[in-house]
């Protein structure tokens, strides 16, 4: 994307605007020879930093004229640039989104009773085009929320997205909105939004809208089934009202070059997804469908070390992988995650290996309370030292929440009992990631190091490389900590 100009000279004698289309596989359909030209009408427009038309560096596999071929028998570039069939022709595109659609209808029915409706841009299809916009790439719904604020919406659309991991779907949390796909067919995606009516009545979007104009509840008539190409989906009534809030005045007319960044004019950001919480999303979707059967190489590190203690605290559990781990050599372990999702795959995994003596429990370390009485039951019942686990999890989590992890721990160590730690540091910050999409924080691995010290614990152990864990074509570099109190 292009920067705008600097200053505000819009309407006024001095007015540039620039829009951008991405035309990412037009480029395989020419070559040095061909002449890229933007032309409106009769009238060539200036390619920013281009001069009034640019040609290809290298030569694609195909030639324009089988790009014309593409585009006459209904293909389009998409938002993306992609070179796709038109939505509006694409039968098996229209019958995968809308029985994805149904299904997370009947989940939001079941959740709280809401109902999942077009919006945005398959809204606007459907009321202005009759039907899809051609060169969309997914399919939009979104839910009234009852919340009146965007905390407690946000909250919501958590229990929702997790409901959702149950029902067996594939999800991705973004800041304003979930992605779901089907876990068997995931070539398709539908998008799902949350909105809700502020204690003023209005309508408020954390994606945001692009027009000039308030809407109001009493504008609200609530939903209606309408016939899309491919099937049915519920609609908003009398939706003009509201197709004005989100494109302005003119939404009924096409706009070349429409951009959310540039073109948004509010946003409830009060109810966009933080990054903890689109973590817990990640996460359950995670377990939900990955499923490991032996310990990690970190658990046989800590394992093998003479001394070890019997009774083992899995912080960050997951779904109970070295949990079980620690299990299956004799150890007590209690084993702690936010996930419910991978919670209940721990569970089910130590009932399978009759490891009686390996619990787990739901706790959120961010809430100090929750995880000081975790600590507190482990320490009444433990009679000899006890390890504090904590396998990729100080990486995954905010440096405040770090400082308090850490400060319960200390409150609850007692001399003999050992802290191991392994985790990313900021030298892996550049490496390439097989899992990229979701939270990460590099620290410095010595500066940890030296806190543990200040703290009290004594390194027996540390090391700061890669080859410690690898993973598919993944070698991170890792911190490996063991101390003792």
């Amino acid at each position: 994307m292009l920067p705008g100009p600097k200053g505000d000279r819009r309407n006024s004698r001095q007015e540039i605007r620039t829009f951008s289309f991405r035309l990412r596989d037009i480029w395989d359909y020419c070559g040095p020879g061909t002449v890229v030209r933007v032309v409106v009408g009769d009238q060539p427009l200036p390619i920013n930093q281009h001069g009034m038309f640019l040609k290809p560096r290298t030569t694609g596999a195909h030639t324009p004229a089988d790009l014309r071929a593409k585009l006459e028998s209904g293909y389009v570039l998409g938002q993306w640039g992609r070179l796709q069939l038109s939505k509006r022709l694409d039968t098996a595109w229209q019958q995968s989104v809308l029985a994805l659609y149904q299904r997370v209808r009947g989940v939001l029915q079941a959740h709280g009773g809401y109902d999942a409706f077009v919006i945005y841009g398959t809204l606007l299809g459907a009321v202005r085009d009759g039907g899809y916009i051609g060169h969309d790439v997914d399919f939009d719904a979104a839910y009234v929320s009852r919340s009146r604020t965007g905390p407690e919406a946000a909250d919501e659309l958590i229990q929702i997205a997790l409901a959702l991991v149950e029902d067996g779907l594939r999800i991705e949390a973004l800041p304003a909105c979930l992605h779901i796909q089907d876990r068997d067919n995931p070539e398709h995606r539908i998008d799902l939004f949350h909105t809700f009516f502020d204690e003023a009545g209005l309508l408020r979007l954390p994606f945001g809208a692009a027009g000039s104009t308030d809407f109001h509840e009493s504008q609200w008539a609530g939903t209606e089934e309408v016939a899309l190409p491919g099937g049915t989906a519920l609609a908003p009534r009398s939706p003009e009202g509201l197709l004005e809030h989100l494109y302005g005045a003119d939404w009924r007319l096409s706009k070349p070059g429409f951009n959310w960044d540039l073109d948004r004019t509010s946003a409830a950001v009060d109810g966009r997804l933080s990054v903890e919480q689109r973590s817990k999303v990640y996460w359950a979707d995670f377990y939900a469908r990955t499923e490991y059967t032996t310990g990690s190489t970190f658990f046989e590190f800590v394992s093998d070390r003479p001394g070890t203690p019997g009774t083992v605290v899995d912080i960050g559990c997951g779904d109970g992988r070295d949990s079980c781990a620690f299990g299956a050599t004799g150890s007590r372990v209690l084993g702690l995650d936010q996930s419910p999702v991978g919670i209940e795959h721990a569970r089910r995994r130590a009932a399978d290996l009759g490891l009686d003596r390996v619990e787990f429990r739901t706790c959120d370390v961010s809430r100090v309370e929750d995880l000081g009485a975790a600590l507190d039951a482990v320490r009444d019942s433990a009679g000899a030292p006890t390890l504090f686990y904590l396998r990729f999890f100080l990486h995954a989590i905010r440096e405040r929440v770090q400082v308090a992890l850490l400060d319960a721990i200390d409150a609850h160590a007692r001399p003999g009992d050992q802290l191991a730690a392994e985790f990313r540091t900021d030298r892996d910050a550049d490496t390439s990631k097989v899992h990229p999409k979701h939270y990460r924080r590099f620290q410095n691995g010595p500066e940890l190091v030296a806190d543990l010290q200040r703290r009290g614990w004594t390194i027996e152990h540390q090391e700061e490389r890669s080859g410690l864990s690898p993973y598919g074509e993944e070698d991170p570099v890792l911190m490996r900590v063991v101390a003792r109190r």
